[in-house]
């Protein structure tokens, strides 16, 4: 059987993704306020009413790899995720 390997996640793995998202983030703004992005590198892929519709055509198009998908929003919502705060996302059982 063969394994894929995949790079590792950290903080540089959606960077590009982000700084587009910031330097677009006006125009999102004045013309798909609330909705949500999907953006692939510095590729703005679409806008979607919601995030699970973005997610599905991440990985229609890309796979199960990262790529970005925000609400567009004047404040930024906070997210608090256990397992990435806690760093076991790739906590192996022994």
């Amino acid at each position: 059987m063969t394994t894929t390997k995949h790079k590792p996640i950290n903080a540089n793995t959606l960077k590009k993704e982000v700084q587009t998202f910031k330097a677009h983030k006006k125009e999102f703004l004045s013309k798909s306020k609330g909705k949500y992005v999907l953006i692939k590198n510095s590729e703005i892929i679409g806008f979607f009413d919601n995030a699970e519709n973005a997610y599905r055509e991440g990985l229609k198009k890309f796979g199960n790899v990262p790529f970005l998908i925000r609400q567009i929003a004047e404040k930024e919502p906070v997210v608090y995720i256990p397992a990435l705060t806690l760093g076991i996302l790739h906590a192996h059982p022994q």
